[in-house]
């Protein structure tokens, strides 16, 4: 271990077992050392330009994506009713992206397809559409049930035909991959000069996910808007956009070709994105977290999707009509369930910290204490319940929301 100053701050440095893929470097400070799933997980920050990696690798990544990968996450070899419906609204957020690309028919390389719910979307618009997919069970899932053309393989080994594509699309997979910049050195030679690589990946920065979830086996590198921008030029891509989204747990960057070769930047390092980043994973801390709307936001968020979906997939529809549905509505977001399903959820929730605060008789915080905490908790609960209605809340509803929010905040008074 060496002991380094970079930017004025201290800190101890590691010899990675990796260089950095962006600036080269072997000096790293330790920012994780477990995973999500509380697994041994060493993730490093490159000292020089901030870039983050799990070093050593976690996987061998091959066997993992081609057979592993979506049973991880899934629990399933091939998609579900459940799976296709949430796959097919984040591929109409997705639409929003890329609609404006998309005026006229184009050539489209999609690339980490998985079951081809948004190749699908692209193909139903008219567009010409291919797809790559590592994984097996995907592939052909998606290859039978929506006659998509996907290649079953990993982009680093698939032939590519040069200058070819209008738009290719890496929707969270640049983070998976053991040489993102070799990546998007390949995906850039397919691509027309003027074409378009949309890229979006997980935000290193981001706040909204628990401390404790904040690095994964699967994902290789990390990436801040700093250090996406600078792999981009680096590869000789050019940075049309760079957006986050509305949570800010994902970057989604807009890169085009260029019409003619464009300069390396001078230097890959950043000055001063090390300290920032590492300063900001160490200040993410649970209480923090647990003061912010965010894990009751993301709570409720899951509450209404489980019951959306359920609701959804009652029918059994084959995937290809469950879309068909689905996207007959796009570019508008698909209809939400009413009201009174989320108010009684949340309503229980409330009662059920009402309990734990104030009414147990072992509780460990004083009656002042305790309402205080209830009340800034149940206050984080009224506004998760405001966000995730927010776009069906006409005047007689708002109305009704605010009553309820009062009630709730005030139910320590009823007891």
């Amino acid at each position: 271990m060496l002991s380094s100053h970079n930017g004025g701050a201290a800190s101890t440095t590691v010899v990675p077992n990796l260089a950095c893929n962006l600036c080269g470097s072997r000096e790293a400070t330790v920012v994780g050392t477990r995973s999500r799933s509380g697994a041994a997980l060493r993730s490093v920050c490159c000292v020089h330009c901030g870039l983050v990696w799990a070093d050593p690798r976690p996987v061998e990544s091959r066997r993992f994506y081609e057979h592993d990968y979506r049973v991880a996450y899934k629990g399933t070899f091939a998609p579900r009713p459940k799976h296709v419906l949430r796959a097919g609204r984040v591929a109409l957020s997705r639409w929003a992206h890329v609609q404006p690309l998309l005026q006229q028919r184009a050539r489209v390389l999609d690339v980490g397809s998985g079951g081809g719910e948004f190749a699908y979307l692209l193909q139903a618009r008219g567009h010409e559409v291919r797809g790559v997919e590592p994984n097996r069970g995907y592939a052909e899932f998606s290859a039978a049930q929506y006659g998509l053309a996907v290649q079953r393989g990993f982009i680093d080994e698939v032939a590519l035909p040069a200058d070819h594509f209008d738009l290719v699309t890496v929707w969270h997979v640049l983070e998976h991959t053991d040489d993102p910049a070799q990546v998007l050195l390949r995906l850039r030679a397919a691509l027309r000069p003027g074409g378009t690589l949309v890229v979006e990946v997980p935000n290193i920065e981001a706040t909204c996910q628990s401390p404790a979830s904040t690095f994964h086996e699967a994902h290789v590198y990390s990436f801040s808007a700093a250090t996406l921008r600078r792999t981009a030029e680096k590869t000789g891509l050019q940075v049309d956009r760079l957006t986050l989204s509305a949570d800010g747990g994902n970057l989604t960057a807009l890169l085009r070709r260029p019409l003619a070769p464009s300069e390396a930047p001078a230097t890959l390092h950043i000055a001063g994105e090390h300290d920032r980043i590492v300063a900001l994973l160490r200040g993410h801390r649970p209480w923090r977290h647990l003061m912010t709307v965010h894990p009751y936001r993301r709570l409720a968020g899951r509450l209404m999707r489980a019951l959306h979906e359920r609701w959804q997939t009652r029918r059994k529809l084959a995937p290809r009509a469950l879309l068909d549905r689905l996207y007959g509505k796009a570019p508008a977001p698909p209809q939400r369930l009413p009201l009174w399903p989320l108010l009684l959820v949340a309503s229980a929730v409330a009662v059920a910290l009402e309990w734990l605060m104030l009414d147990r008789q072992d509780a460990v915080l004083t009656p002042v204490q305790g309402t205080l905490a209830y009340v800034a908790l149940d206050a984080g609960l009224v506004a998760a319940v405001a966000w995730v209605a927010r776009d069906q809340l006409a005047t007689l509803r708002r109305q009704a929301l605010a009553v309820w929010g009062l009630a709730v905040v005030a139910l320590p008074a009823y007891c």
